[in-house]
């Protein structure tokens, strides 16, 4: 054997392996990583507004951190708690973020040093001093009202708030339930999120769309390419010749359109062809979408969007740009821009390319035509060009069909004028279907009978204080039963107000019944009072709360209208849009 042939084979060591270099720049940064999972839901708009907002918690209780805790972490820029009163024994068994050396210090500062170590990218300050000092609302984005006791200070707070466009929520806690609710004098949402933002032209195709479909000839396919056939050009070809024979109509009404679907279905080579599947399951979640959405129609017609200035937020100016763009001679259809996403669906790898091609070169046409309206319109109200940055526009853009503007109402509004007049029917008919009934509307009336109910004593009932203590155990110094009693009277006249003028026997719903359920609620109010804490609540409300939060400072998802109720005893949530 020669002496090399007894030499071991190289080791995969040994291969010379090419250099290549990760750029810095190819890696995700220390903050993509740590937030990933949220970016995912928000994006980095979501959370660079999130960064940027400076948060205002009155109240250091229990909810209130379990609030906090949960826009710390995912990286709110900055908060502030407002709480004049000094940690006490009951804070030790409810408040995660208070600690036995905590008692006797002011709350607020305790509080604010322990969120603190949760993440370090935020700031955080405590302002030890009652609501009544607080002047200047100015430096907040957001105020969250955590169980005040006071009803006249909740509304002076909701009133400022509403006055300088502030947004608000007002949190109460109560045993097992709980209660939140947002005040927003106008909260406009780009990124609705919802499920799908496919746009596929079925109804009004543009014409290279058209002039595509038109390529395949089916009588020359075989097999193999008739089953590979993209469900979007399936369909396209289906309605030019459905129009083509219906005056130019598309399928209008069920049996129309059941009609449509079976012809398209008949169509098939062979029965095991999917891409006809889709084409029919396609269709019936987009193709009878067209035109302007009912949610968008009502904003070209806003005098926001009319009557845009320079003072006018960027939402309006996009709004007034996308209606010019909708009423623009090169858009006969009066079409909203198209987004330019394609499902996935069954095709050839080069058919499907071919026709996502398509579909983005459409979608960055109506962009450019929408950003040459909105530099334009800019330059009509007096504004530079660069207010409205290129990536604003096409966010928009992507997302115009799902354009939401919320307008709320007022607390004080709320508390004069409630919206549950002549509804109560409908509400206890609704909640007497669900299994156990919903106590939503009995949870919110002794809520607000509880606030009359400390107007009138200066304490809550079950209570010897006008802010109970966060504790399950009854205040051995009142009579918390005859409180009940009284509470139960106040909310069942309050409910009668609210039901003046309906015939709620002919309705089926029985007056002891609802005035029983509902003196059953104000018995545990009664038994554990307004601003009692316990841990779980609080925990399950504060999620809520940050929640909403996020919502209203990302300007992303739909924020609840109304009140949400918790109901601890029912393990369930309501609405009550009052």
């Amino acid at each position: 054997m020669a002496t090399e042939d007894a030499l071991a084979p190289p080791m995969q060591d040994a291969v010379a392996v090419p250099d290549f270099p990760i750029k810095p720049s190819d890696r995700p940064s220390s903050k993509q990583q740590r937030y990933d999972r949220q970016l995912r839901l928000w994006a980095s708009s979501g959370q660079s507004a999130l960064e940027n907002a400076h948060v205002l918690v009155v109240n250091g209780n229990a909810t209130a951190t379990s609030t906090l805790k949960n826009l710390v972490l995912p990286g709110v820029g900055r908060f502030t708690v407002l709480d004049s009163v000094a940690v006490d024994e009951s804070d030790l068994g409810a408040n995660f973020f208070i600690d036995p050396s905590s008692v006797g210090k002011p709350r607020a500062e305790e509080v604010v040093k322990f969120l603190l170590e949760l993440n370090g990218d935020v700031q955080g300050e405590a302002l030890v001093q009652p609501l009544s000092s607080l002047s200047d609302l100015s430096p907040y984005s957001l105020i969250l009202a955590v169980d005040i006791a006071s009803p006249s200070q909740i509304l002076s707070l909701a009133d400022a708030a509403w006055k300088q466009d502030i947004p608000l929520v007002k949190v109460e806690t109560c045993g097992f339930y709980g209660t939140l609710r947002t005040q927003v004098r106008e909260l406009t949402i780009v990124e609705t999120h919802p499920e799908s933002i496919v746009d596929l032209r079925l109804s009004h195709p543009f014409p290279a769309l058209v002039e595509h479909a038109n390529s395949y000839d089916y009588a020359s396919m075989d097999t193999e390419q008739h089953g590979h056939v993209p469900a979007v050009i399936v369909l396209i070809k289906a309605l030019e010749e459905w129009k083509a024979s219906h005056g130019g109509q598309v399928p209008n009404g069920s049996a129309e359109r059941k009609a449509f679907m079976d012809g398209v279905m008949k169509q098939k080579a062979q029965s095991d062809e999917e891409n006809f599947d889709e084409a029919v399951t396609l269709y019936r979640r987009a193709g009878t979408k067209h035109g302007i959405p009912s949610d968008v129609q009502p904003l070209f017609d806003d005098p926001a969007c009319e009557n845009v200035s320079s003072s006018s937020s960027n939402f309006w100016i996009l709004v007034h740009a996308l209606r010019a763009f909708v009423r623009h001679p090169s858009n006969p259809s009066n079409l909203l821009p198209l987004p330019g996403a394609l499902p996935d669906m069954k095709a050839s790898s080069s058919g499907y390319v071919t026709l996502q091609t398509l579909y983005k070169g459409k979608a960055r046409e109506d962009l450019a035509l929408v950003k040459q309206l909105v530099g334009e319109t800019l330059d009509r109200v007096g504004v530079e060009r660069s207010r409205i940055a290129d990536e604003e526009v096409e966010t928009f853009v992507k997302h115009a069909a799902w354009l939401k503007v919320v307008r709320g109402r007022s607390l004080r509004e709320e508390e004069n004028d409630c919206a549950l007049k002549g509804k109560i029917g409908s509400i206890l008919s609704a909640a007497s279907f669900q299994q156990p009934p919903d106590s939503s509307l009995c949870i919110y009336a002794a809520l607000r009978s509880a606030s009359t109910f400390l107007t009138l004593h200066n304490r809550y009932p079950g209570s010897s204080l006008p802010s109970a203590a966060p504790t399950t155990e009854v205040d051995s110094s009142v009579d918390w039963e005859a409180d009940a009693a009284e509470l139960a009277k106040i909310a069942v006249k309050l409910v009668e107000e609210w039901s003046e003028g309906e015939d709620l026997a002919s309705m089926g719903i029985e007056a002891e019944q609802w005035k029983e359920d509902l003196t059953k609620v104000c018995k545990e109010v009664a038994r554990a009072p307004p601003s009692t804490t316990l841990p779980q609540t609080s925990a399950l409300l504060g999620g809520l709360v940050a929640q909403e939060a996020i919502k209203v400072i990302t300007k992303q998802y739909i924020p609840l209208n109304g009140t949400c109720v918790w109901d601890g005893i029912r393990s369930g949530t309501g609405i009550v849009d009052a």
